[in-house]
């Protein structure tokens, strides 16, 4: 399975419906993220024991310790470049994995709208995936992640605020795990 690179918001959505990123270990890819997402993911809500949101802060050590996901940053001169002329495009975090995606064969991990069909230009070529399709193809590894999508969606959905758009291929499995309000 190819290495991921993933930028900010799906950082984000991800440990915000697990409330960790352990569970990237059984997807069988290498997972990574670059030094402008490490910056950019400062905080996460999460549950309160009265079970309120609050903001903490988002600390990747453990996933980088447990060797969940690996640090990176642009290393040749092409990714810097490349780093440098997406960010006029895009935002930083995305340009930068997208940079690193683009000359290191990985498929970027974005929700974001303009960075997927920026990356998925011809001269630039590089896969994506999303959140949602993630998260279904986490829940399909085992019957017990399946049980879990009820918890793990809505998650998403309250604590980092994020839904895929009609359009999106998974919406109205997606939207089957989120309670009506």
């Amino acid at each position: 399975m190819a290495d991921h690179i993933i930028d900010c918001c799906s950082l984000i959505n991800l440990h915000s419906g697990w409330g960790h990123l352990d569970e990237l270990l059984e997807l069988g890819a290498e997972w990574h993220v670059c030094e402008a997402v490490a910056l950019e993911a400062q905080y996460v809500r999460e549950y309160s024991a009265n079970n309120t949101k609050q903001l903490i802060q988002l600390n990747l050590q453990p996933a980088l310790d447990k060797k969940i996901l690996t640090s990176l940053k642009p290393e040749s001169d092409a990714e810097l470049e490349d780093y440098v002329s997406f960010a006029a495009e895009i935002d930083d975090g995305e340009a930068q994995a997208l940079a690193i995606a683009k000359h290191r064969n990985f498929v970027l991990l974005t929700d974001d709208k303009r960075a997927t069909k920026f990356a998925q230009q011809s001269s630039i070529g590089v896969r994506v995936t999303t959140t949602p399709e993630v998260i279904h193809r986490w829940s399909k590894l085992s019957a017990h992640n399946e049980r879990r999508l009820s918890i793990v969606i809505p998650r998403i959905v309250d604590l980092a605020r994020f839904s895929p758009a009609s359009d999106a291929a998974l919406f109205l499995w997606w939207t089957g795990y989120t309670p009506a309000h």
